[in-house]
């Protein structure tokens, strides 16, 4: 039985029901799930150090995972309904998809490999971790205090959007890394985007382009689609150009990275022409809530 799963129109996952195994569904995906290979893992062990599949073991009744590039195969424990499962896997899939980072962080056995071959050891269990290749400063996540990471200290990725990332210390903290920072990681710097020359009517629409490279560093989502901008307002302002006015919120009152975001937010409109001024003001009241969140969110995160 075949099922085409709501998503994101830029991720097409079609599950279908293996006929000579029912306890086995194929799920189809339109981009590249994990290069170089075939990977099974048929444990929560072996599963770790792999976010998509420690996404997926910890759905009830999953037994087995199998990612072939843009195909994943999910094995169920007997008595398990497809029904609510399929969801699920699809809707993990595409959240994990959406973080930026893979599938698989470690290099796990090949499913063709022999796990009894002389020589061969069986993978542990653990996350790949980045080593900084110089001190940079991060905020932790969700107080919003600024400390000092280190040289040689290791972290490991969770999300990487907007140009910014998110890690996890090995203190178990969760913090995020700014995008002019991206070469403590061992990345490019690069420009978070690019903007299109503005000809004739200054478009408000323009800055809500840029408002959407802004992201919560916990949720793959951006801040515009997960509702968090309340106004955005542009007006002119005397000796040419326009003044950009936003209210945003938070998902939690009190979130201590409400100064983050409002900087990233600010920063990213300054970038567009036209804009002389930009103020950005935090609001809680009304509080956000999910009714708020468009569409393409909640289908993003699952919530169908």
């Amino acid at each position: 039985m075949s099922d085409l799963l709501p998503v994101d129109p830029a991720i097409a996952i079609r599950a279908e029901t293996s006929l000579a195994d029912p306890d086995t569904c194929k799920f189809a995906v339109s981009r590249m799930v994990h290069p170089g290979g075939t990977f099974f893992f048929d444990s929560k062990e072996r599963a770790a150090g792999s976010p998509l599949v420690e996404r997926l073991f910890a759905l009830t009744g999953v037994q087995s995972v199998l990612i072939a590039e843009s195909v994943v195969t999910v094995g169920r424990e007997p008595g398990t309904s497809w029904s609510g499962l399929k969801p699920a896997i699809g809707a993990a899939i595409r959240t994990q998809l959406l973080t930026g980072v893979p599938a698989i962080l470690e290099m796990p056995r090949s499913a063709s490999d022999n796990p009894n071959k002389p020589g061969r050891q069986k993978q542990p269990g653990h996350q790949k971790q980045i080593e900084l290749e110089r001190d940079c400063q991060a905020t932790l996540i969700p107080s919003g205090e600024n400390v000092l990471l280190s040289q040689g200290e290791r972290v490991v990725l969770t999300q990487a959007l907007g140009g910014s990332f998110t890690v996890k210390t090995e203190a178990g903290y969760l913090a995020r890394i700014a995008p002019h920072d991206a070469d403590a990681l061992g990345f490019e710097v690069k420009p978070v985007s690019s903007l299109p020359e503005v000809t004739g009517v200054f478009d408000v629409q323009l800055v809500i382009d840029q408002l959407k490279t802004v992201f919560d560093p916990e949720i793959p989502v951006n801040v515009v689609d997960l509702g968090l901008v309340y106004a955005c307002q542009a007006h002119p302002i005397d000796g040419g150009g326009h003044r950009v006015e936003i209210k945003m919120s938070m998902t939690a009152p009190g979130c201590g990275m409400g100064d983050v975001l409002k900087e990233d937010a600010r920063a990213r409109v300054q970038e567009v022409p036209d804009v002389v001024e930009v103020d950005v003001e935090i609001i809680w009241d009304p509080p956000w809530d999910k009714s708020r969140m468009s569409e393409a969110a909640r289908l993003e995160l699952g919530m169908f």
